[in-house]
């Protein structure tokens, strides 16, 4: 799945927000004071202001990736997992380093969870703001068009080793 915040979310996903978050476009620029978009973002994006949070609720996944934009202290990302724990990374945590909302710095994070999924993600904020777009995610289950790929696959390969056990007699006359 992949969010883009120019359409409609993939199926099976969710989102609740609490107190201010706002989707943005890009083109619009800098607005000071609330929110900058991610560097090079012309699209539409999440902006999450000061005290709000933004809950994605997944259907059981083991990786997300995430653009971020001028990643601060006071963001947040704590991801929620199937056996009832947690993970919170901090905005320094996030993108490796305290940027202190230099907006011209954005970074693709992509976060990998072994053997846990993850139920929900909630991206906060204490300050404004927390900007981010294009989230993907890969299902810890595989979607019906993968199952339908990996058997007709099993078949052919099956086919395959059929046809060459079948062997052609030479007649003469």
């Amino acid at each position: 799945m992949v969010w883009d915040f120019d359409g409609l979310q993939a199926a099976g996903y969710s989102t609740a927000t609490s107190g201010a978050v706002n989707i943005y476009n890009g083109a619009d620029g800098l607005m000071s004071g609330i929110s900058a978009p991610p560097p090079g973002d012309l699209t539409n994006y999440v902006a999450v202001l000061g005290g709000g949070s933004l809950t994605l609720t997944t259907p059981a996944i083991k990786l997300l990736s995430v653009y971020m934009g001028s990643p601060d202290a006071y963001n947040s990302i704590r991801f929620n997992f199937s056996d009832n724990t947690s993970e919170l990374l901090s905005g320094t945590q996030l993108a490796g380093g305290a940027f202190g909302g230099d907006q011209s710095i954005g970074r693709r994070m992509t976060y990998t969870f072994g053997d846990k999924t993850v139920t929900s993600v909630v991206f906060a904020s204490s300050q404004n703001s927390f900007e981010f777009d294009n989230i993907a995610t890969v299902s810890a289950v595989p979607e019906p068009a993968t199952w339908a790929m990996m058997i007709m696959g099993f078949g052919l390969a099956g086919s395959a080793v059929r046809n060459s056990r079948r062997k052609t007699a030479a007649a003469f006359a």
